[in-house]
């Protein structure tokens, strides 16, 4: 199911300024999600991760610590952008959230802190009167935490982390807007990490993943746009330009390192 059935950039609406200069967006007009799985792929640079953004802002998507894309400063750049677009939906929901990679560091910050606070305030609360009502909040907390993250995401790997994080945040019929998610992931977590959407698929979640992953890119039936000299490119899996660098680089490394 694709709850954002497509979006589109009218020509009026376009600035001269950034975003709207970098060449794929000049050259952008219109996006249709026919599939639940849609992914982006590109040199650094190209723009995909400024495309997520914007359409994440349009949608109002929800960010890793449950915050509201709207007060995230960082995004403020590409809110021009994602007030230009025009987003069609099947079924709006608020269901889902927006992740980036950088995010993530700070958010099990956040989450430590959060928990370490609740605790110490328990303690003190209940030295005072272990009966006290008032430790009700701080033992929810707690309670949550554990519930969601375990003993807390800061003291697994940081790929183990990650997969924890999607484990604890991916719901049925929610829209998934992923910058980047391989970033701290082996081969064989990224495989895990293919298990868990195709298993979110099923149950009506639409992901909409920018990724330089060939390993991500074999999502099975899932719909793949390359930006190519600023424009947007449906392809196959086996024309991608990662996959077919990673291949050949695999057959002959030799061939690739001694040039360098």
């Amino acid at each position: 199911m694709t709850q954002i059935k497509s979006v589109e950039l009218p020509r009026k609406d376009r600035k001269n300024e950034f975003p709207f200069t970098l060449p794929f967006i000049q050259s952008f007009d219109h996006l249709t999600f026919s599939k639940p799985i849609t992914i982006l792929v590109g040199e650094n640079g190209t723009g995909k991760s400024t495309f997520l953004e914007a359409l994440a802002t349009n949608a109002g998507s929800i960010l890793i610590g449950g915050e509201s894309i709207d007060y995230e400063p960082s995004l403020d750049p590409v809110r021009p952008l994602g007030d230009a677009l025009n987003v069609t939906w099947k079924v709006r929901t608020k269901k889902g959230l927006f992740f980036r990679a950088e995010d993530f560091i700070s958010f099990t910050t956040r989450i430590a802190e959060a928990r370490e606070e609740s605790q110490e305030k328990l303690r003190d609360i209940k030295e005072k009167d272990p009966h006290s009502l008032e430790a009700l909040p701080y033992a929810r907390t707690v309670h949550e935490l554990k519930q969601l993250y375990g003993d807390g995401l800061e003291v697994r790997s940081h790929g183990e982390s990650f997969l924890d994080l999607f484990q604890a945040r991916f719901k049925p019929g929610g829209v998934y807007i992923l910058d980047e998610p391989e970033a701290p992931l082996s081969p064989l977590k990224q495989l895990s990490l293919i298990s868990m959407i195709k298993d979110m698929v099923k149950k009506d979640a639409q992901f909409i993943i920018a990724t330089h992953s060939p390993i991500l890119m074999a999502l099975p039936d899932a719909d793949i746009y390359q930006i190519e000299e600023g424009s947007l490119k449906k392809i196959a899996f086996e024309d991608s330009e990662h996959v077919k660098l990673t291949k050949d680089f695999l057959e002959q490394p030799e061939r690739y390192l001694r040039h360098l």
